[in-house]
């Protein structure tokens, strides 16, 4: 706790920096001049909500241990280490930390001290800064520096999400989407100084003739009395002009380009645009949210799912693997759960035991028996008589 405490104190941002401070001195170079770091980068409500929405995602999962036996896949109990995988995390903060290195970073990286054959004694998610070097040895082990300690890769497991050949280190989205996040930064800031500074007329009164500071005052408070809040017609003498201020169309450009940042960092990260709440995506109908969302699960948690999947499953003894369970995020509606478990019942590939534990609900007796949906073929919770049955889904016994 001391090593880690100290090198999470080293990486710390110089005490003259304010982290939260947006200036023209950038971290990473961008042509917007805005500073674009893990935590200005938060300033973008669009990469707030899509790094997040991507951590809570996967790190709501359940995970669980599993076993390959008689080549089927046994569920075992989870392990306290997968609960609780250091003494100040749950499960949901660690797989948490590590999906926000990977949405930010493009790589993360476990440290997870363990003797061959057993499980990890504690998994910690390290801040990617913390890694001052990385090489791979004559033997083809990798090997990282964190402070003035060497890991090989069989305690310190690193993840990426976008590697490329011959490299240690993954691409991270916060450097390649340097300009994108910059430039929505660069407009937060001007419309917060355009609208906190107030300097801009709602009308202008002109006039040709010279006159002094005491009579504009007048003209002022006098334009003012007479039609704050009330439609009297205007009546100009002495050459007087009345000029509106209204936004000009670079502005409302500029808000829609806002909304094309956003577009770009959802397609970036495979967001569909509902899902952020971004203008594009409200027009989706029922069916079409319903196949975004399976979609969002196929093709953009998955890969990370299995990233995390294969670097944990490394740590533990050779049969066992862990998986996500993604059941709760792939639930149809009622109606279409009953009649697709009503259809996988009848035709034998599904206990009603199976089905009663996907809806949260106890087992029966006989239920554990697998039916077919055709004339003499047993019913479950009924003994068959002569009626042949078709057994039950039960693990060969050890060996």
């Amino acid at each position: 706790m001391s090593l880690l405490r100290r090198l999470v104190e080293r990486r710390a941002l110089p005490t003259s920096i304010d982290p939260y401070q947006i200036t023209a001195r950038p971290f990473y170079p961008n042509y917007s001049g805005e500073i674009v770091t893990e935590t200005t980068a938060f300033a973008s409500t669009a990469v707030m909500s899509a790094v997040g929405l991507l951590a809570d995602s996967v790190a709501a999962m359940p995970l669980e241990l599993t076993r390959l036996r008689a080549g089927r896949i046994e569920r075992l109990p989870t392990p306290s280490v997968l609960i609780r995988p250091n003494q100040t995390q749950t499960m949901f903060e660690f797989v948490h930390q590590v999906m926000l290195s990977l949405a930010l970073y493009g790589c993360a990286y476990i440290y997870a001290p363990r003797r061959a054959g057993e499980l990890p004694a504690e998994m910690r998610c390290l801040h990617p800064n913390l890694i001052k070097n990385a090489y791979i040895s004559d033997d083809g082990s990798a090997y990282y520096q964190v402070g003035n300690t060497e890991h090989s890769s069989s305690d310190l497991k690193a993840i990426h999400w976008l590697l490329l050949p011959n490299q240690l280190r993954g691409i991270s989205p916060l450097e390649a989407l340097r300009n994108t996040i910059g430039t929505s930064i660069a407009m937060d800031r001007f419309l917060a100084q355009f609208y906190g500074e107030g300097a801009t007329p709602s009308s202008v009164l002109e006039t040709d003739a010279t006159i002094t500071e005491e009579q504009a005052r007048i003209l002022r408070d006098t334009w003012a009395d007479a039609h704050t809040r009330r439609r009297k017609p205007a009546v100009l003498t002495g050459g007087l002009r009345w000029k509106s201020v209204t936004t000009s169309a670079a502005d409302m450009q500029m808000l829609e380009h806002r909304e094309a940042i956003v577009r770009d960092i959802a397609r970036a990260y495979r967001i569909p645009l509902h899902m952020i709440n971004a203008s594009g995506g409200n027009s989706q109908t029922y069916q079409n949210v319903e196949q975004s969302g399976i979609n969002f699960v196929r093709y953009t948690l998955l890969p990370f799912m299995r990233r995390i999947e294969d670097a944990i499953s490394e740590m533990l003894p050779l049969t066992q693997k862990v998986r996500f369970n993604a059941s709760e995020f792939e639930r149809a509606d009622l109606t279409t759960r009953v009649k697709a478990q009503q259809l996988q019942i009848m035709s034998g590939t599904m206990t009603p035991n199976e089905a009663r534990e996907q809806e949260n609900r106890e087992p029966y007796e006989g239920g554990d028996q697998f039916i077919l949906g055709v004339a003499g073929a047993p019913m479950a919770g009924i003994s068959g008589g002569d009626l042949p049955t078709l057994g039950t889904d039960s693990m060969p016994p050890e060996r």
